[in-house]
Parts: C-alpha cells; sequence; structure tokens
C-alpha cells in the first residue's frame, strides 16, 4: 500500500477529494482501532461491539432502555442488540428483563459484574485510549472533539433521513 503521507498529498486538491479521502481513512481507522480495541479486550473475554454497548447503556441512558432504544442509540437492529446482548447476559455482564408495564418490551439492566469489569480496567483503559490519540497536540485534539462532534451530528441527520426513506418506500425496520 502506498505511504499514508502521499496518498493525503495526492487527494489534496479539491474538497471532493479531500472528502474521499477523509472518508476512505474514517473507515480504515476504523477498522484499526476495533482491531487495537479488540486486542485489548481479549482478556476479559469481550468484543469491541459488546464493550461499546456496554458504555452506550451504562452512559448514555439514566434508565434500563429497551432493545430499541439501544439499537437507535447505536444506528443499528434490534436483532443486532438482541444478539450481543443475549451474549452478554450468558456472560454474567448484563441481564434482560420484561418491562412490567409492557411485557413485549426487554429493557438491557448492566449487572454488578459489568461495573466490576469497568472498574478493574478504568486505568488500563485510559492508557489505551491516551496512546490512540498521543501523536496530537491538546490543540489539535481539542479541533479534532470539535469536528467529530459535528461529523456525528450530520452523520446522525444522514441516518435518520435514510431510515425515514428508507421506511416510506415500505422497507420496514425488520430489512435493515
Amino acid at each position: 500500500m502506498a505511504d499514508a503521507s502521499e496518498v493525503k498529498d495526492a487527494f489534496a486538491s479539491s474538497r471532493i477529494d479531500m472528502a474521499r479521502y477523509t472518508l476512505i481513512m474514517v473507515f480504515l481507522i476504523e477498522q484499526r482501532w476495533r482491531y487495537y480495541i479488540e486486542k485489548e479486550l481479549e482478556p476479559d473475554g469481550i468484543t469491541a461491539k459488546q464493550w461499546l454497548m456496554l458504555i452506550v447503556i451504562g452512559a448514555g441512558f439514566r434508565h434500563a432502555p429497551s432493545i430499541q432504544e439501544v439499537a437507535d442509540a447505536m444506528s443499528t437492529t434490534h436483532q443486532n442488540v438482541k444478539q450481543v446482548a443475549a451474549a452478554m447476559e450468558r456472560q454474567g455482564f448484563m441481564t434482560l428483563e420484561r418491562d412490567p408495564e409492557n411485557r413485549r418490551i426487554i429493557r438491557l439492566k448492566v449487572t454488578p459484574k459489568c461495573h466490576d469489569l469497568f472498574r478493574t480496567r478504568d486505568e488500563h483503559d485510559k492508557k489505551a485510549m491516551l496512546s490512540m490519540f498521543e501523536n496530537l497536540t491538546d490543540e489539535e485534539m481539542g479541533a479534532l472533539f470539535n469536528i467529530v462532534a459535528k461529523l456525528e451530528a450530520r452523520a446522525s441527520q444522514l441516518y435518520g433521513s435514510a431510515k425515514a426513506n428508507r421506511l416510506e418506500n415500505g422497507k420496514g425496520a425488520g430489512s435493515e
């Protein structure tokens, strides 16, 4: 594969080329970080997807969320969340409980074992996370933080529009 700086220079000529390069690099970074995170989590027997789901549930909700709420938060399907949650339940990291007011809804609750996992991993995770960004100055990190927040907001808009269009065109949630 060509040197990354050569590829970057070749794409720096126009906005569309820079957008194309950035999109490709974001996907490559995601793949490489997923691999790195998987290796970091391997001793604890959880995957990056499971780790992300636990973080989303723990930090993203003030209540025990439903499977669908987690699916929406993670931009994935109900079935995907249900499969990952079932694996996490078998490992003792969460429970799947029927909502007492609406028995059709299954709520996801993290367990003390989950809290213990994050507590024991905390220092190691901080070091691993900081190593992922150690080549950035504090100023660059702040700029990246703000840029990522903007990109996430736009991605959320595009995702919502695409999902609405899919539903309008008769392809229900089950076909995601």
